[in-house]
């Protein structure tokens, strides 16, 4: 038992608002211990006669059906005798036993005595839990109206048997005249107040659930801020026509992590059959996402559309062409109909959702009357009938057609005028579980299947316009209960929770809660709703059986699933096992390069053997003899270290005596530090005189060493492993030289250099008059023979730049580098690949390899070193490296990953794109609002004049072929910044990386300037913090006797914004340095400076909301799989 107070149950939605909501008083605490009723007057209620008064003062209403509300009374006559812990009598309530757990002294403190309730035999009882609310009260025995008294409610279980109140009573209450314990003797009762738990998860703390057991469902992880995404799939997975749609797409040759379709199958296919919450990460890699995306929220009738887009595009011509359409479009007709002509005016269109008011609307039936309610068009606002003239008419929508699945979104986000920016609805808007749309259709429209719909899924935003969280409920089958699905975590719910705790608007019965009196609105509420048509319900959720989902799909997930539980055993065993990894002389003669072996795993030449780490040693040689099917006594092993030079070579065999050794005693024995065991395996090259295979004796014993040797090929340009031989310390080693000549296939009069691979640092000329002691050569070395070359030979060898002898061709290896390149714009088609290059080769030899690769003219690749910080903009040539060798290049590279280059191919050649500049021009033509982006490469002795012809080459539409009458320019922190002259531009396109300018036609009344009753002043935009601009900052004409009025419609003429926009742009005067910024609210039949004092360097700002496209933090969904 846990005599600690447990924590607190997890709040539910309304206590978080309400947590949320109410303001806190400076100073305040809240203490888990107190209840209201402590603060309150005492109360004249008596324990004994009106203890259902009590509970029901005490314990808040619930939804919950009560199974059982009985009261006990425990009369303590010894108080002060009591022990340190006391149990009470058993209380039988709700089919439960219960007791109380009483600490007269304190529990873990000493200034409080401690009262719980438990439930008794939850213990024992591993599979008994009890959902309770109670009340325990200390009072007086001759007074049952005073007491002391709290309350609380919690899911009783195993693991939580016990709650209640640690800081029950303070003990020095006890000894005051006050005291409620009287005469040493007290009264505790106790309320108890079963709850039937109907949904199995009322006040669950969610430690430990297991979603699959409790629901048979799964939820989706949360990738940091995928809520949104994970909601919609939810949905999506149970329409189950959708998902066999989605199972009919071919996906046989695709990759998850590049097909939506597919990695929509897996992940459909792991909600069904898992047992996990499923990963969303594979989905989102297959949108082309990367992780920053993932944190990003989007609107999801946005990603709604652009996902069943994409979809649509891959179903074409296949068995699910046409799914979407039959299954979520609907049709919809606007019209205008002529009141005294007969005058129409009407457009049929198609619709996935439909998007519904809630702002004024009470419930979905006022919404969709909304949404169809006729406006008439009258007075100044009549309608222009072809014919017939202005004619007073009605306008209006009206459903040609609903889907199978009705998808609605209701606008629970709306642009406020007043405070001119987007907020969150939270007014109160019921939904239905059933609604019949006839009503809102066409007389024309066809109703011999009837319009009534059922509500199958509610999609829930919880929070405000800056942030929140998105979870859904949804109905799986036709009869079947509902469910929450919020995230990784689904569980049962009731009717209440989908429906009234969705609606919106006020707490039920806290209106009035707050200090202020004001309604406390809720911040969880619906945001779309999915209804399918009633007599099409069978169709649409008929379930999915195995037949329905593509047999690769199932095949290949359950091969990884096997695969990810034999690594998950291995992993869990692997402190029982080590590895053995076994070289023999075919791994020496596959290398051709330094050292006698890579013992990377990923080597196919080297055996790795996995062994337990008792097994005995001998045990283990039989394996390996089963293995390569030869007899224990034709082979031994050699142990393999790590010399001081950082070289792996041999170091002693393995004798006979430690075969009954365990493996590990074998490895820590000879090779201490290594994790693993590395092993030479020699086959017996000698025999005895009967014929028997053998080896020469332990080198403990014997003066005979083992060499090892590789040969080197100038003529190949390349060096490889060619065997072994014994040889005799005290020999010379000439001694060995006829021997080796016939092992590498020399003739025997074929003069040969000797070199020996000391380290990859270091090759040395072999003397060979000298003994193998006098040479340092011991078992283990390694030897390099080649032949001795002639003068000619080397002569023609170097004209290749190629090596003539092992140490200068082993110190060319050594400068080898393997680059990862990947492309640099983002290509699905372009190829990631790897290349072994040298540290010595330039741009130019670098481009020519990757070109010969790609099968590209190298003059037009461009590649970038992604390890360089200011090449990060695309389009702008790297300079050749700056001139550097790879070897400088990568000299701080990360060396636990392959250095990286990016390559682009392009249209020009380098050279070409080196000599001109990239510029980016945003044409502002007709109005400033109406913009274009053209990107071009200027050459950097280019005119301005030069990129004006371009300009209008390319389509930008300035109305004039007057180069003098087309203003180039910039701006800087939002504001105009300078007018390009041949002079400027040169300058910058040959200074600057890439130029970023804007281009306008110059307006008439600033080439006609009176230039004694005219000025020009700087306009810039912002939103309401001077330094957030916006928008294309301008020059502008002020006339000195013009009125504001006037004034006001030429700068919404040069802005190009509507009545509508202008109405909310408010007007500023700004000094230069942005000190002072005046409101202007001049009468606007005076002129602008009438009644404001204008200082040279004065500039006009304009404040509204800013809509361009850096406003949108987000960024635009796309999805590209």
């Amino acid at each position: 038992m846990n005599d600690e107070q447990q924590t607190p149950p997890q709040q539910s939605q309304m206590e978080q608002e309400l947590e949320q909501s109410l303001p806190t008083p400076p100073g305040a605490t809240f203490d888990v211990d107190r209840s209201m009723s402590e603060v309150e007057p005492a109360l004249s209620l008596s324990v004994l006669d009106d203890f259902e008064q009590i509970a029901n003062k005490e314990l808040q209403p619930l939804e919950e059906e009560i199974i059982e509300t009985k009261c006990f009374h425990w009369d303590i006559e010894h108080w002060s005798q009591l022990d340190q812990r006391v149990i009470g009598p058993v209380m039988q309530a709700g089919g439960h036993d219960w007791n109380i757990l009483l600490f007269p002294g304190g529990n873990h403190q000493a200034e409080y005595a401690s009262v719980y309730l438990d439930l008794s035999n939850a213990k024992e009882n591993p599979e008994e839990y009890a959902c309770a609310q109670f009340v325990i009260l200390l009072s007086k025995p001759s007074d049952p109206t005073r007491h002391q008294i709290h309350h609380a409610q919690h899911r009783f279980t195993s693991e939580e048997s016990d709650w209640g109140f640690t800081r029950f009573m303070p003990l020095e209450s006890i000894s005051s005249p006050h005291s409620l314990i009287e005469n040493d003797a007290v009264r505790v009762t106790t309320i108890i107040r079963v709850v039937k738990d109907s949904t199995g998860v009322l006040w669950h703390n969610f430690v430990n659930y297991d979603s699959k057991k409790q629901t048979g469902f799964v939820g989706l992880q949360n990738q940091g801020a995928t809520c949104y995404m994970n909601s919609l799939f939810q949905s999506l997975y149970f329409t189950n026509s959708f998902r066999k749609a989605v199972y009919q797409i071919p996906t046989e040759n695709d990759e998850p992590s590049k097909s939506v379709a597919l990695a929509l199958q897996r992940c459909f296919y792991n909600l069904q059959h898992s047992s996990e919450p499923v990963g969303t990460t594979e989905l989102t890699k297959s949108f082309g996402w990367d992780s920053l995306e993932a944190f990003r929220q989007h609107d999801v009738q946005e990603f709604n559309r652009v996902l069943q887009d994409s979809l649509e595009t891959k179903m074409k011509d296949t068995p699910a062409d046409g799914a979407i359409k039959n299954l979520f479009v609907g049709r919809m007709k606007s019209y205008i109909k002529c009141i005294n002509v007969d005058y129409e005016s009407s457009r049929s269109e198609d619709y996935y959702d439909i998007q519904l008011n809630v702002k004024g609307c009470k419930n979905l039936e006022e919404s969709f009357q909304d949404y169809v309610t006729e406006e008439t068009l009258e007075g100044d606002n009549k309608y222009m009938a072809e014919g017939y003239g202005l004619q007073d008419a009605k306008k209006g929508v009206i459903f040609e057609s609903f889907p199978p699945v009705l998808h609605l979104q209701l606008k629970r986000f709306e642009y406020d005028m007043m405070r001119d920016m987007m907020v969150k609805i939270n007014d109160r808007h019921e939904f239905p579980t059933h609604i019949d749309l006839e009503p809102y259709l066409s007389d024309t429209a066809d109703k011999s299947m009837g319009h009534k719909y059922a509500l199958h899924g509610v999609l829930v935003h919880s929070g405000d316009l800056s942030g929140g969280h998105y979870f859904a409920f949804v109905k799986p089958e036709k009869e079947d209960k509902w469910f929450k699905f919020d995230d990784d975590r689904v569980v049962p719910c009731n009717m209440k929770e989908v429906l009234e705790d969705n609606f919106g608007g006020e707490h039920p019965g806290l209106a009035g809660f707050r200090p202020n009196g004001r309604p406390m609105n809720r911040f969880t509420n619906a945001y779309m709703l999915v209804y399918i048509r009633e007599a099409l319900l069978d169709q649409v959720l008929a379930p999915v059986t195995n037949d329905d989902i593509p047999a690769h799909v199932a095949e290949r997930i359950q091969t990884e699933e096997r695969l990810r539980e034999m690594r998950r055993k291995e992993k869990e065993e692997q402190h029982l096992y080590l590895k053995a990894l076994i070289a023999d002389d075919d791994t020496f003669r596959a290398n051709t390069s330094f050292d006698f072996a890579n013992f990377d795993e990923k080597d196919n030449c080297v055996y790795v053997h996995k062994v337990k780490k008792t097994q005995t040693f001998g045990d283990f040689k039989k394996e390996v003899a089963d293995k390569i099917q030869l007899p224990p006594s034709e082979f031994r092993f050699w142990i393999m270290v790590n010399r001081q030079n950082r070289t792996v070579r041999i170091d002693m065999p393995i004798s006979e005596e430690d075969d009954k050794l365990p493996v590990d005693e074998i490895r820590t024995k000879y090779a201490t530090t290594q994790p693993n065991l590395r092993l030479y395996l020699e086959r017996a090259s000698l025999h005895d005189k009967n014929g028997i295979p053998t080896f020469p004796p332990h080198p403990t014993a014997s003066d005979v060493i083992l060499i090892f040797i590789k040969l080197f090929r100038p003529e190949h340009q390349d060096i490889h492993g060619a065997g072994h031989i014994y040889a005799c310390k005290d020999a010379k080693v000439s001694s060995i030289v006829d021997d080796l000549k016939r092992m590498v296939g020399f003739p025997e009069s074929q003069p040969v250099l000797l070199f020996e691979e000391i380290k990859s640092t270091m090759i040395d000329r072999v003397d060979t008059s000298l003994t193998f002691t006098q040479a340092e050569l011991q078992d283990g070395d390694i030897l390099c023979i080649q032949r001795e070359l002639t003068s000619e030979e080397i002569t023609e060898l170097r004209e290749k730049d190629a090596k003539a002898t092992v140490d200068t061709f082993m110190s060319y290896e050594l400068g080898k580098i393997i680059v990862h390149f990947m492309p640099n714009n983002y290509d699905r088609d372009a190829p990631e690949f790897e290349l072994v290059l040298h540290e010595n080769m330039d741009y130019e030899k670098v481009a020519a390899v990757v070109g010969k690769h790609l099968g590209v003219d190298s003059d037009k690749l461009h590649l970038i070193n992604p390890y360089a910080r200011h090449q990060n903009f695309k389009n702008i040539p790297q300079k050749r490296f700056a001139g550097l060798k790879l070897g400088k290049l990568f000299q701080n590279y990360n060396h636990h990953q392959r250095p990286r280059l990016l390559y682009e191919k392009l249209e020009v050649s380098l050279e070409e794109m080196e000599s001109k500049c990239p510029v980016t021009v945003t044409v502002c033509a007709p109005t400033l609002k109406d913009v274009q982006t053209i990107e071009v490469l200027m050459p950097k002795d280019s005119g301005v004049n030069d990129l004006k012809a371009i300009l209008i080459e390319k389509g930008a539409q300035f109305g004039t072929d007057n180069y003098d009458h087309i203003r180039i320019f910039d701006e800087m922190d939002g504001k105009f910044d300078k007018q390009y002259d041949d002079k400027i531009w040169r300058n910058a396109i040959a200074t600057k990386p890439s130029v970023r300018v804007f281009a306008e036609r110059i307006p008439e009344e600033e080439l006609n300037l009176d230039l004694e009753t005219d000025g020009i002043i700087d306009v810039f935009h912002f939103q309401r913090v001077i330094s957030r601009t916006h928008s294309v900052p301008f020059k502008f004409v002020i006339h000195e006797k013009e009125s504001l009025f006037e004034m006001k419609k030429r700068l919404q003429s040069r802005t190009g914004l509507d009545d509508k926009e202008w109405a909310k742009v408010r007007l500023f005067i700004v000094s230069d340095d942005e000190e002072n910024a005046t409101l202007v609210e001049s009468e606007d039949d005076k002129p602008l400076f009438y009644s404001y004092q204008y200082n040279n360097g004065d500039m006009i700002g304009l404040d509204h909301i800013d809509k361009t496209s850096k406003a949108d933090k987000t960024g635009a969904i796309f999805i590209r799989g």
